[in-house]
């Protein structure tokens, strides 16, 4: 096998891989109830984005969950 060949395959295989892991993130964040925005500051939070999956901070107390956004979360740190 040519060299551009095993490339190819691994480059392929890597989109797959990256592709599938996206899809696993968004099924598994769709199926935990978080709030739509901020707890704090009500700015909104995308449930598709993976930036904000990876970002913002989830608390949990019990059943009650709360969501902050990294402003937030960095204001609170500093209190």
């Amino acid at each position: 096998m040519s060299n551009n060949l095993k490339r190819k395959i691994s480059r392929k295989k890597n989109l797959k891989e990256e592709k599938d892991a996206n899809k696993e993130l968004q099924s598994k964040l769709s199926s935990i109830f978080l709030p739509d925005n901020c707890s704090l500051c009500n700015k909104v939070f995308d449930k598709r984005s993976r930036e904000m999956a990876m970002n913002w901070m989830v608390i949990a107390d019990g059943d009650t969950k709360a969501l902050i956004c990294p402003e937030c979360w960095e204001k609170s740190k500093n209190s």
